[in-house]
């Protein structure tokens, strides 16, 4: 089958997708069990909040999650609760896990963060340190941007571990559905913080604890949408001293697939430049305080994130999220479709570059 025929039969799946799950992202209470099944079983995005501080007052809409102390952290609590050291990613300038042009390349490079070891006390004190400099913008845009954003079940593996009794371990909707979480992870950083286009093969659950975190979410099937390059990998280096960085890449290292499409840039740009875009179908959802989103295995996401209050004194506040990770399910027909669908977008690619040469 040539390229163009491919591309044809997948656009028409897309277009069937968009008939039958044309609705929008709803907020919604927290669900009970059987009705979280059905949102698993569609496969689609979904926000569940928890409370509502919006009209002044607090309004819970679970009060078993009353039980979990992280919900009326002070900046204290936090703080007391993690002595050692901790693991914070810093990048020169918040796209850590991304694509990046450097001197000496031709092409785009995926490159990792530089990573740092630091008490929860020094990192807010570094993120508030960008905001006290964001009147110089000059001196803030010169400033390293850390994250704590490690991806290894941080809550039940690391020093963070103490934060984990603070948070749910799992919620009552959640278990009889997914069962236990494969991995907990904490999230604190500020607002340069930006995660680039990826999927996961997990099932998630994504609580915000302080701030927001905006979603801008692609459905699986957008797949033949977003642009992949294979690309060679690499990392960045940073001398605290003198506050630089170097990056070294890993020529040897088998190249990983990545979406090179950056959401944020106009979309009459990213068309032009990726035709195929044209066809996509990005969703944006904003994720406050309380509230948590259901995020499907497979589904695309690229995330910005807004710093919050501490109720306490009004002082700025990190980001703070907690994502629970799910494996996701493989029997049935949903995973395999999906492995379809790769090898026939990958296929026509194939045909097409080779048409092209």
């Amino acid at each position: 089958m040539s390229s163009e025929a491919l591309k044809k039969h997948l656009l028409t799946l897309l277009q069937d997708y968009r008939d039958f799950n044309s609705a929008p992202i709803k907020t919604q209470p927290i669900p009970t069990a059987i009705e979280f099944c059905k949102q698993v079983s569609k496969g689609y995005p979904c926000i569940y909040r928890a409370y509502d501080k919006t009209s002044g007052e607090v309004i819970w809409t679970d009060p078993s999650l009353l039980e979990s102390p992280a919900f009326t952290w002070t900046k204290q609590d936090l703080l007391k609760l993690v002595e050692d050291k901790v693991e914070v990613a810093v990048t020169p300038n918040g796209r850590a896990d991304d694509l990046h042009h450097i001197e000496g390349k031709d092409e785009v490079v995926f490159l990792s963060p530089a990573t740092l070891e630091m008490t929860i006390t020094e990192l807010f004190d570094k993120l508030v340190a960008h905001d006290e400099s964001m009147t110089d913008t000059t001196h803030a845009e010169s400033r390293p941007v850390y994250y704590l954003q490690s991806q290894n079940s941080n809550l039940t593996t690391t020093s963070l571990s103490p934060i984990l009794r603070h948070v749910p371990q799992n919620f009552s909707f959640a278990q009889p559905v997914l069962a236990d979480p494969e991995a907990t992870n904490i999230w604190i950083g500020d607002e340069r913080s930006v995660t680039s286009t990826h999927r996961d093969p997990y099932e998630n659950l994504y609580l915000v604890l302080k701030g927001s975190k905006t979603f801008t979410l692609f459905p699986p099937v957008d797949e033949i949408t977003l642009p992949t390059q294979h690309v060679l990998t690499g990392n960045y280096t940073f001398d605290s001293d003198t506050n630089t960085f170097s990056t070294t890449v890993n020529e040897d290292q088998p190249r990983i697939p990545w979406v090179s499409a950056d959401p944020l840039l106009p979309r009459d740009e990213l068309i032009k430049q990726y035709p195929l875009y044209e066809h996509a179908s990005p969703r944006t959802v904003t994720v406050r305080e309380g509230e948590i989103l259901y995020l499907p295995s497979g589904w695309y996401h690229h995330v910005q994130q807004e710093c919050g209050i501490w109720s306490e004194d009004g002082t700025r506040a990190p980001c703070i999220a907690v994502n629970y990770w799910f494996d996701m399910e493989y029997e049935g027909e949903k995973y395999v479709m999906r492995q379809l669908l790769g090898r026939l977008v990958e296929e026509m690619q194939g045909d097409s570059d080779a048409e092209k040469r």
